[in-house]
This record gives C-alpha cells, sequence and structure tokens, in this order.
C-alpha cells in the first residue's frame, strides 16, 4: 500500500484537524501517523501520513476523534505530539469513535 502526506494546518482545533482526518480517509485511505513538522512558509504545523486502502478493511475504522486525554479502557489508534490553535501539544491521542 502507498504511503502519502497532508499537511493539516496547525492552527486548527482538535475538532477541526479530527474532521480533516476523516474526510481524507473518505478518500480511500487509513491515518498512520502524524508529526510536527516546518512547511514551506517556515511555519510550524502538522504533516499526516496516510496509507491508500486498495481493499476495503473487514472492520469499519471508525470515526477518528484526537483528543488530549486517553478515556479509561480505550487504546489509542495512535499517540503523538502535534500542534493545535498554534501551541505545541505534548502528547494528543487518536482514537475510533463508532467502529462496526
Amino acid at each position: 500500500m502507498a504511503k502519502y502526506y497532508v499537511e493539516i494546518p496547525g492552527n486548527l482545533s482538535l475538532e477541526n484537524q479530527s474532521k480533516a482526518i476523516q474526510g481524507e480517509e473518505a478518500l480511500a485511505a487509513r491515518f498512520v501517523g502524524m508529526h510536527i513538522w516546518t512547511n514551506s512558509n517556515y511555519l510550524l504545523t502538522n504533516l499526516a501520513e496516510f496509507e491508500e486502502i486498495y481493499v476495503a478493511p473487514e472492520k469499519k475504522l471508525g470515526t477518528p476523534k484526537l483528543s488530549k486525554t486517553l478515556p479509561k479502557g480505550i487504546t489509542p489508534a495512535w499517540a503523538g505530539q502535534m500542534i493545535e490553535q498554534g501551541t505545541a501539544l505534548p502528547q494528543v491521542f487518536l482514537i475510533r469513535e463508532n467502529p462496526a
């Protein structure tokens, strides 16, 4: 499966960044991870990594939601650092809601 990268602006809220991930996944892709990076305008932002999906997964991925806290008993799909509304966050979790 081919991987590709999408910039997700660091000036967005976690909710809007979650929607950006969901929108990209609607194009037959799966979120892999995210890194803080400096774009071509020398702004700190987020670089999300996606993997193209050629065959529908057996289980639906569920709606992606970025959160600063991890709910008890939930295993995150991803955890790492990122920029939210211009501020670096040391730990953010991506959880999946409503998996089928």
